[in-house]
Order: C-alpha cells, then structure tokens, then sequence
C-alpha cells in the first residue's frame, strides 16, 4: 500500500458516511420502541384508509412504506394511499376513520405541516413521523420518533428510520424481526464499490419497488456528487424518455424479477431486488446509498457540502 492510500484510509470519515455506518443500531432502537407502544394511544378499530405523504425523500419513504404493506398479504387490506404533501386534499381528501402519516424529518412549517393541519381539521387521526427531539406539532395527534436529527442532507438514516418506525406500527412483530435481521447486512467494501460506482450514472431506471429505489438513489447522486441524474419507471422510460438517449448516458437498472423490462435494458451497474418478504428491496436501497457516496468520491466531491451546525 502507497502512502497516498494509506492516507486516504486514515482520513476521518465523511459525516455522510458516518451517519450511513450507524444507521442499522437506530434500526434495533426504533422497531423495538414502536414494538412497546400501548395500543390504546390509537383509535380503536385501527384505520379506514391509511393516507402516506411527504416531499423529497420523505415522500419516497411514503411509498416505499405503501410498498412494503402491499407485500405483506396477512395485514389487513386496508387501502394505503401515498402522495406528494401539496396533493393532500387534491388527490387524497383525509376524512374520520383515516390514519394519515406526515413525514418530516425536521418538522419544519411548510406543505407537509399544512396538509397535515388540513388532516386533523377533516377528523382524521394525524401521526407526524420526525426526528428524535422535534417538537409536536399541535395539529399532530401523535408523534412517532425516527433518529436524531441529520446533521447533513441528503437523508440516509433519516429515510430508512422513518421507513422502519412506520413499518413496524403497522406490521408489528413480524417486521420487527425482519428488521433485526437486516441488521446483520455487513457494511459494504467502499473501494469496490467505488470501482463499480465509476463517474456515476445519468439515467436509474426500475419498476414498483425498483422505481422508488431508482428516484432515492438519484437524489442521493445529486446531492452528494453534484450532477443531475434522471430516475424513471421502466415502463414510463420506454414509453418516450428513452428515444433522448445517447451514447454517453450511462444506465443503472435497480432490477425486480417480474420487471418484463428486465432483458431490454442495458445497463451497466445492476442493483437486484431478491425475495418476497416485506422488505427484501431495504438491501438494494443500502447498496444505492453507498454507491451514491461513491461516485462523490469518485468525481472528488466534498458529501457534506449541506452540513448543518
């Protein structure tokens, strides 16, 4: 090993990095909370409709939560409706009966706070997902703690805690075993991911899960290396974004096994997706993450650029 390397090595860790290494304790912290919580502190009977909303990442932990309900076949078939926090109304009008989630990591006033004011006006039952340490908001009928507040965007742990505490009030014991297990994912080797993460992607595509996966892992590459990278659905990209491709777009292809896109894309980094369980794709979501923070070690990019005081 050169002297480079070996510098490299022992240069302190990004706080994006180190937020990412420690995520899977909050994971044991959160689900075995959740797992306590006394049922009386909700509405007896359980929910009409459960409404999911958010923005950004936090609509995308909305979804994929929705996601991990539908594979769970021994829940009971309630409808789970996911949109963006300005649809809340439009799309989605919460009425009694409903448990509608609002995901804001920081709780900050905005569409999301609004939407959910709009909730508790319409009767429904509010619960607001945020960080551990954000204050209640008055309109929220409960607060469901996730982990600490980030100290930098983009979100890691912030996502995957808010996907974990809202899995684990609604699927009980069982997700909560299957977020244990996840704990025991190894973290992956960042220098062979940097090797497959190259100067990174322009174009991510996936179906259903993989989509979702997609749009995270998008977000994640622009905010940590700085470049625009588009995200779509399999479908959706074959049905037009796929004729502006050229020769030097680069393709991820985040792959679910009953994607029937799977044998026309060519990609040249594949994330699968394997197993039926509710949350067989949270591995994928993990390796996406650190291939993010490859490739903005990759191009030289400084990850913690957004880093709060």
């Amino acid at each position: 090993m050169n002297l480079s390397e070996t510098q490299e090595q022992d240069a302190p860790k990004s706080v994006v990095e180190q937020t990412m290494r420690a995520q899977r304790d909050s994971w044991i912290e959160i689900s075995r909370r959740v797992a306590e919580l006394e049922s009386r502190e909700f509405p007896h009977g359980g929910p009409k409709r459960i409404i999911l909303y958010g923005l950004g990442s936090s609509f995308i932990a909305a979804k994929l939560c929705q996601l991990t309900l539908k594979r769970d076949r021994t829940r009971p078939r309630v409808p789970v409706i996911v949109v963006p926090s300005t649809h809340v109304g439009v799309d989605a009008i919460p009425s009694k009966g409903d448990w509608v989630f609002a995901f804001t990591h920081r709780g900050s006033y905005g569409p999301t706070i609004q939407a959910m004011e709009l909730a508790d006006r319409m009767g429904a039952f509010t619960v607001q997902v945020s960080a551990f340490g954000v204050a209640q908001h008055p309109s929220a009928q409960y607060l469901l703690p996730t982990v600490p507040l980030e100290r930098v965007e983009p979100h890691t742990a912030a996502v995957t805690g808010a996907i974990c505490a809202v899995t684990s009030l609604l699927l009980g014991t069982k997700c909560v075993e299957e977020w244990d297990a996840l704990t025991s994912i190894p973290t992956p080797d960042l220098d062979r991911l940097r090797g497959r993460a190259g100067q990174g992607p322009s174009i991510i595509l996936g179906e259903w899960e993989g989509e979702y996966l997609a749009r995270e892992a998008a977000l994640k590459i622009t905010e940590m290396a700085r470049i625009p990278v588009r995200a779509y659905g399999s479908e959706e990209y074959f049905h037009g974004p796929n004729f502006a491709r050229t020769n030097q777009d680069v393709i991820w292809h985040v792959s679910l096994p009953k994607d029937p896109r799977n044998e026309m894309i060519q990609s040249s980094l594949q994330v699968g997706v394997f197993g039926s369980s509710p949350l067989a794709w949270m591995p994928a979501l993990l390796e996406l993450q650190w291939l993010a923070l490859a490739v903005a070690l990759n191009r030289g990019v400084d990850p913690d650029l957004n880093l709060k005081s």
